[in-house]
This record gives C-alpha cells, structure tokens and sequence, in this order.
C-alpha cells in the first residue's frame, strides 16, 4: 500500500510537470506517438537522474570547496549538454529508429528547463545522502 501511494504522490503531486510547469516542450512536441513519447521520456528520466547526481557531487566537492559557487548554472548547463551527447550518441548507434524519431526534440533536452531546474532545487533544499 505504502508503494502504490508514493506512486500516486510521485506521477500525480510531485510531478514536476504538472506541479512546477516545468519541462513542458518535450512534453507537449513528442507526445503524438507513444513509442517516441517513450523514448523521449526515458532519456529525461537518464539525463535528469543522472546529471542531478553529477551536479549535486560537483556542487558539494568542487564548487562549495573553491568558494566558487557562482559558477554553478553555467557548470550545470555543460553537465546536462554532455550528458544529452552521450544519449545521441548512443540512440543513434543502438536505437536509430528512435533517434530518427525523436529528431530535434533530443538536443531540445539540454535546454529543457525541468533537468536543470531539478538539479537546481536539490541543491537549493540541501537534499543531502
């Protein structure tokens, strides 16, 4: 029961989308197919998983440590930029029909502003391990 209900608060309460409005081009450009919706939304799933991860290591260890954390959005920008290459490049090689797909909505990743804005409020609500 506790699962079905972290669900629900994750897809329906939490969701960045509907909750903060944020990250909604993708969303709405690909959304007319679901075999390409479903592509797109598993690479904002990695992106996003991976570069808050990234950032939130980069901003404790490295940013904080130099006193340079004014540098933090233009960090964070070139984080999601080199992950969403490695996921075209990848695509493109293992799953080319999804990478024709997707087309420009999958560089269109690196400035969708749901990526950025969630690795931005882990930092900002000192979500700590």
């Amino acid at each position: 029961m506790e699962y079905i209900v972290l669900a629900i608060n994750a897809i329906l309460v939490k969701n960045i989308l509907l909750a903060q409005y944020l990250g909604n081009c993708p969303f709405l450009g690909v959304s007319k197919k679901m075999d390409t919706a479903a592509g797109m939304g598993m690479a904002v799933i990695f992106v996003m998983t991976f570069a808050t991860f990234i950032t939130w290591f980069i901003h404790h260890y490295i940013l904080v440590t130099l006193g340079i954390e004014y540098l933090q959005t233009i960090v964070f920008i070139l984080v999601i930029a080199a992950l969403v290459q490695l996921i075209e490049m990848f695509l493109k090689k293992a799953v080319p029909a999804l990478y024709k797909a997707l087309g420009i909505f999958l560089p269109l990743i690196t400035t969708n502003c749901a990526i950025l804005g969630v690795a931005v409020l882990v930092i900002r609500k000192e979500f700590n391990s």
